[in-house]
């Protein structure tokens, strides 16, 4: 993949610092802690300074539609139709792995059917010692203790990702038929937070809970994570690796549309997401500094985001996405 373009990113340089160049970029906090990372090594190298700030996939939607940021990052994609009405086109940037986290005393390593999965996200499963989940954790002694799910209170692409899972894995049982951004739940026994950071905060902090969060939360939060039961049967616990092979099996649709969750295979990790980056059609300059920074993500990158536990596209999806800035940004 030719991404060098050496003498663009001299001249955004040289630019950058007589002039301050920001870029402006906001939603998906399932993505943050990677373009964050990105943006303070990219600002070393190049004094642009890149802001994103995480808002949520449905803020981010919204921000870049009324032209408040130079780009929005969603966990959900547009359809093209909805492209089309916003005047926006979309890439993806990586995919992320959204993990089960709990909070039980003694009950490290715990392992979860799909059938257990399906009775606590439908209100069947109300208690701990249910024997959904005791049946495949003999060694475990659960307590007799409520089952609170954390949700999140935000339009959420995380949640998208997540609905996307239980509505394939569960099949009709659950209050809802599609994946959204902000379902009704339908569950009493449920509490709301806003973010990432915020689901991950209130299931480190109370007893009993479980909740959904990018997996990087998860790990900077010390979290207990779910042995998830796979499309094929298998049980597999979140990791890089399983991230990578649900990528293996997905299909890059018009305008990038893609649902990357419950792919085959006895590796993969069932929920597995990604985020695109959407950007306006017609401000071909501000865009050509937002394809600067994402290319320099897609070549210096990787390292980081694997270091994040997110997974980076393959190199083929990363030449059709180059092909793309050509067709919408170069091509004058």
């Amino acid at each position: 993949m030719r991404l060098g373009r050496t003498t663009l990113l001299g001249c955004l340089f040289i630019t950058s610092v007589s002039l301050g160049v920001e870029i402006t970029g906001a939603g998906s906090s399932a993505i943050a802690p990677l373009i964050q990372s990105w943006a303070k090594k990219y600002y070393e190298e190049t004094h642009i300074e890149v802001n994103y700030q995480p808002v949520g996939s449905g803020s981010g939607i919204r921000m870049v539609s009324q032209r408040m940021v130079d780009f929005g990052a969603s966990d959900a994609p547009l359809k093209p139709r909805q492209l089309r009405r916003k005047n926006l086109f979309q890439f993806p940037i990586a995919a992320f792995g959204a993990v089960f986290a709990y909070n039980l005393p003694n009950a490290d390593g715990l392992k979860l059917s799909t059938r257990a999965v399906c009775g606590i996200f439908s209100g069947k499963v109300k208690y701990w010692d249910d024997p959904a989940i005791a049946e495949v954790n003999p060694d475990k002694k659960l307590p007799h203790l409520p089952i609170l799910v954390v949700v999140r209170a935000d339009k959420s692409g995380t949640t998208y990702t997540v609905t996307s899972y239980l509505v394939k894995a569960c099949k009709g049982q659950l209050h809802f038929r599609k994946p959204s951004k902000k379902p009704r739940w339908g569950l009493r026994n449920m509490v709301a937070a806003k973010g990432n950071a915020g689901v991950a905060a209130v299931i480190q902090k109370k007893s009993g809970t479980i909740g959904y969060v990018e997996y990087t939360y998860a790990v900077k939060g010390g979290l207990k994570v779910v042995t998830l039961q796979n499309r094929d049967g298998y049980y597999v616990k979140p990791s890089l690796e399983g991230f990578q092979a649900a990528l293996k099996h997905v299909q890059w649709g018009e305008d990038f549309y893609a649902d990357l969750t419950y792919q085959p295979g006895p590796q993969t990790w069932p929920i597995v997401g990604a985020t695109w980056a959407l950007l306006p059609v017609e401000r071909k300059e501000r865009n050509k500094l937002v394809a600067g920074f994402f290319r320099w993500g897609f070549t210096k990158g990787d390292g980081i985001a694997k270091e994040l536990y997110y997974a980076p596209l393959p190199q083929e999806v990363k030449e059709k996405i180059e092909n793309l800035w050509k067709r919408y940004i170069y091509n004058y």
